[in-house]
This record gives structure tokens, C-alpha cells and sequence, in this order.
């Protein structure tokens, strides 16, 4: 019985993915690095470490620790003074899922502090259970280790979870963590040839998760 549903954070319940890879783009020009669109593409669902070394391949001089102090504040900045740039029906869903008596968590390869501002910002407090990030597992996706460290706070086995993710990465995570993977593409699209062994549900919005649910509990209960 599924007890728990895991989520990534951006590309899944926040629009934030085409923005931050602007953002990329601008902190990067700032030291006379210009990103393609495919470069900053490639670097969705990569941790920071992980971003820092492709950074490092495409210009050596970069210093990367300005351009990822530069992309945290100018994300902080648009977010804080236009909002937090919601997926359609995020908050209908969350709702709904907890009103079914779901388990949230939340699993998330982004800046630490710059979630819990995330969480803040979008009115979200306390709305999940469990809230994984890059500092409190090992390895970062597509390792199952924040997968696991949500099912293992929370209480529950893995396989009465799902995970929604929407990066190559993340759907791997979920996979290797024995939880039911949902994916829903976002800037990164889907990949039947690399992606269709790790995914046992594509969706194409957030708003078709709770139909879903409600299958997979029929099913369940044949």
C-alpha cells in the first residue's frame, strides 16, 4: 500500500528549472563564460560538486564558487520579489495527498538554505514530513541514498513509496531506492531509449498524480 510520496523539488513542484538555468547563464557571462543553452540544459539534476567540475571543463578560469554564490542570490533575488513560480496545481495536490492521509517528503540536490527559503517563500512549512538534502546523505543522485533517508525518517518501506522526479538522475534514484518512480518531464524531455527502464509511470503534469494514486490503490486492493 503506498503510504508515501516523495518529490523532487525543482522541475517537479516549483517552475524554476528555465529560470535557474537563465540564471546560470547570467553568472556565468559575469566572468566572461558564455553557457549554451545545451551546456546549462546538461547541468539539471546535477549536484553542485557535480556542476562545479563541468563548469571547470568549459572555462578552466571560472571560479566557482562566485558563480554559485552569484546563482544562489540572483535566484533568492527573482523569487523574493516575484514569488515562488509554483507547477500548476502544487498546492491542490500536496493538499489533496495529505488529505488522503499521505506521507511528504521532500528530496532535493539544491542549496540547503535556499530550500528551506523555497519552503518559506511558497508557504510551505511544515507541509512535509521529511526534508532531504545533499548534506545529510553520502552520495548524491542518481544514488538512492536521499530516497532511502526519507523512507527510513519517515517509518515506511521503501517499496510503499513513490518518488516523482523529472531529471534522468533523479528517476535512477528513485529506481535504485526500490520505490515506485513517476516521472514528469520538465525542461529535459524524455528519453524512451535511456529513460524507460527506470520509469514505471510517465506522467505529463503534476496534476495527474492523484488519478494515479487512485489506480494504483484499485490495483492494489484487486
Amino acid at each position: 500500500m503506498i503510504q508515501c510520496v516523495c518529490f523532487d523539488m525543482d522541475g517537479v513542484l516549483f517552475d524554476t528549472e528555465n529560470l535557474g538555468g537563465a540564471v546560470m547563464a547570467e553568472a556565468a557571462e559575469a566572468q566572461g563564460c558564455p553557457l549554451t543553452e545545451s551546456q546549462w540544459k546538461s547541468l539539471i539534476g546535477t549536484t553542485m560538486a557535480q556542476t562545479s567540475d563541468r563548469l571547470h571543463e568549459w572555462c578552466p578560469a571560472l571560479d566557482v564558487e562566485r558563480f554559485l554564490q552569484d546563482w544562489a542570490r540572483l535566484m533568492l533575488e527573482h523569487v523574493r520579489k516575484n514569488g515562488m513560480p509554483k507547477k500548476p496545481g502544487a498546492d491542490q495536490v500536496l493538499a489533496w495527498l495529505r488529505a488522503q492521509g499521505m506521507y511528504l517528503a521532500l528530496c532535493s540536490s539544491n542549496v540547503p538554505d535556499i530550500i528551506r527559503e523555497y519552503m518559506t517563500i511558497a508557504g510551505w512549512d511544515g507541509v512535509f514530513e521529511a526534508v532531504i538534502t545533499l548534506d545529510q546523505v553520502r552520495s548524491a543522485k542518481p544514488s538512492p541514498d536521499m530516497y532511502l533517508r526519507a523512507a527510513e525518517l519517515i517509518g515506511v518501506k521503501p517499496d510503499h513509496c513513490i518518488g516523482v522526479e523529472d531529471s534522468f538522475s533523479g528517476i535512477r534514484s528513485v529506481r535504485a531506492a526500490g520505490m515506485t518512480s513517476v516521472m514528469i518531464p520538465d525542461v529535459v524531455p524524455y528519453r524512451e531509449e535511456d529513460m524507460k527502464p527506470y520509469v514505471d509511470h510517465l506522467l505529463t503534469s503534476l496534476g495527474e498524480l492523484p488519478g494515479l494514486i487512485q489506480r494504483i490503490r484499485q490495483e492494489e486492493k484487486a
